[in-house]
């Protein structure tokens, strides 16, 4: 008898673990800037490509009624009104693969290393994902909003770059003003490990035990500080422009569903020469969409979008009236 990797995995157990760990290791999670969704947990477990999402606009800033004694005099009652968004299934894969001869060779099961990274590789993925999404809503905002949701301190200049065009407290506070007395919706603040160097270098970042006094996290102005250096840095000719922003709790929905073959093992004896592989498939359905936005499948090839078609400022609208209403902002610096 021969332990095989279909002996190792069990696909309804890995997924479990792949799916809560995920979790609880993503700074996504743990701060909040994702949050469970029920509707689109039921779309998932259904049928369709995209679900809409409707909500209730907020009360009107109408003037009050001024009563009299006038009993023949009534007042007409306002209402209420709903608008809708659209968000996108997500089906996504990854597989791995290894060669037996390799095990044979090395020593070590290349195939364990695998495994025990998949999570890891998941939520990176999913972080991805995010700031792609950042990238195309703030692009459309640019382009639709008249740019209410950023501010912009960086340009293109071939002088040097001076602290003014760079992260600071300042910038921040004015970034938090776009959103009026609604400002305080922030929690977190995501940003590039470049401009998280220079307020590391400013002594501006604290940290700050989490509630069981064993995880410490960085802040900055009380913010969570998120670093990834996935966050756009666009070089220019002459200077790099980097997107830092602002999110609050539950600015994205999440909702994930296992799909019909959410993990699987396959064993191909004629690979490599006759010698043997072994490979890893994992499938992930999900919905990681940003509220206040609709999804307007402009510009998607397959049946569900890519990175490179997220980051698109056509396949994003906004559906919330308000700016107050958004808790993302985005702040571009040169460092």
């Amino acid at each position: 008898m021969t332990t095989r990797l279909s002996d190792v995995i069990v696909p309804e157990v890995f997924n479990r673990y792949m799916m809560v760990e995920t979790k609880e290791k993503s700074a996504l999670f743990q701060s909040g800037i994702l949050r469970d969704d029920s509707q689109a947990s039921s779309f998932l477990t259904g049928g369709g490509q995209t679900v809409h999402m409707p909500f209730w606009n907020d009360l009107a800033n109408d003037t009050e009624n001024i009563g009299n004694d006038d009993p023949a005099d009534d007042a007409t009652p306002n209402k209420i009104v709903a608008s809708d968004g659209v968000a996108i299934r997500n089906n996504r894969n990854q597989g791995w693969a290894k060669a037996r001869l390799t095990t044979e060779l090395a020593g070590e099961d290349p195939m364990r290393a695998i495994q025990s990274r998949t999570t890891a590789y998941w939520t990176r993925s999913f972080q991805r994902h995010l700031v792609a999404s950042l990238t195309g809503l703030f692009a459309d905002n640019a382009a639709n909003n008249g740019g209410d949701m950023r501010v912009v301190i960086g340009t293109d200049a071939a002088t040097a770059v001076t602290p003014a065009e760079q992260v600071s407290a300042e910038a921040i506070i004015d970034l938090r003003q776009t959103a009026g007395d609604a400002g305080d919706m922030f929690t977190a603040i995501m940003m590039h490990s470049v401009v998280k160097s220079r307020l590391d270098k400013l002594n501006l970042i604290d940290y700050i035990p989490d509630s069981e006094g064993r995880v410490r996290y960085p802040t900055y102005l009380g913010y969570r500080v998120i670093v990834d250096d996935g966050c756009p840095a666009v070089s220019g000719t002459n200077r790099i422009n980097y997107s830092t922003y602002l999110l609050g709790m539950g600015a994205f929905g999440f909702a994930e569903v296992p799909p019909e073959m959410p993990v699987e093992v396959d064993s191909r004896p004629r690979g490599g020469k006759g010698q043997g592989t072994e490979e890893l498939w994992t499938r992930r359905q999900y919905v990681m969409h940003p509220y206040g936005f609709s999804w307007t499948s402009t510009t998607m090839a397959g049946q569900s979008p890519t990175n490179a078609e997220i980051i698109l400022p056509a396949n994003w609208t906004r559906v919330y009236p308000e700016r107050k209403q958004i808790p993302m902002a985005e702040l571009v610096t040169n460092g």
